[in-house]
């Protein structure tokens, strides 16, 4: 049984958002839950939100990328934090974290985060995470594959689903868990707790990898390690580079 749609009703949207201290705004189909929280969040009078929605038209991934949601298949939500618990690019890193802790109560094991927002079951991606942030205020959107059968030919090799991984999982429920996960590692005193479970927890460290950023050749090395500011440690045959940004390709 999927509950999410119980949110279109007014009465339930306001109950839920009591439970878990935020308006929300839901959405039969929106183009990004993204773009409307950081709209929502610029506005001095937003209070904590979350903007969810049962397909995306435009949503966001890293870069430049942007996809069609399958209606009703996936778990669509942005939360506005005031003030910025982290910077951007490490609170979508912690927040891997909130997902894999959200996921295990409900009887999802053997989760794999790789570098720097992905969230990994059984060989597949099954989630991502991404922040924007201003000065007072982040956005964090994420979406998990939730009750795809089948998925575009175009990531079908490095995706999955939790129906697909035999799990049948109430979005209601698990946007509950995430929220109250992604309030526990808001909380600055909880970061190197996060990170812990973040390099535990890791695909990429320890592995051979190959690095492509903007404006610079893609090189290759051994992730050796995960700073405390998010960044990925890569020892090359130069030397260490730190990776802030780019995409990390595991070789093996």
């Amino acid at each position: 049984m999927d509950r999410l749609g119980l949110l279109a009703d007014p009465a339930v949207r306001s109950a839920f958002g009591r439970e878990l201290g935020r308006s929300i705004e839901y959405h039969a189909s929106i183009g990004s839950t993204q773009d409307r929280a950081r709209e929502l969040a610029r506005s001095d009078a937003s209070g904590p939100t979350l903007v969810v929605a049962d397909q995306q038209t435009a949503g966001h991934g890293r870069g430049e990328k942007s996809w069609l949601s399958e209606p009703r298949a996936s778990l669509l939500a942005s939360w506005t934090f005031r003030p910025a618990p982290a910077e951007p690019a490490l609170f979508a890193l912690l927040a891997g974290v909130a997902v894999t802790k959200a996921l295990r109560p409900l009887g999802v094991a053997d989760l794999g985060l790789k570098w720097p927002n992905d969230v990994w079951l059984t060989g597949g991606k099954i989630a991502g995470c991404l922040a924007h942030g201003a000065a007072d205020h982040v956005v964090i959107g994420i979406g998990v594959n939730v009750w795809q059968r089948e998925l575009a030919p175009e990531i079908a090799e490095t995706a999955t689903s939790l129906r697909r991984a035999g799990h049948d999982i109430d979005r209601l429920a698990l946007l509950a868990r995430i929220t109250s996960q992604l309030d526990v590692i808001a909380d600055p005193a909880n970061h190197p707790a996060a990170l812990t479970e973040w390099r535990r927890r890791s695909i990429t460290l320890d592995r051979e990898v190959e690095v492509t950023e903007a404006g610079i050749a893609p090189f290759r090395g051994k992730a050796v390690a995960l700073a405390d500011d998010g960044a990925l440690v890569v020892e090359t045959p130069y030397g260490q580079e730190r990776v802030i940004a780019g995409e990390v390709r595991v070789l093996g």
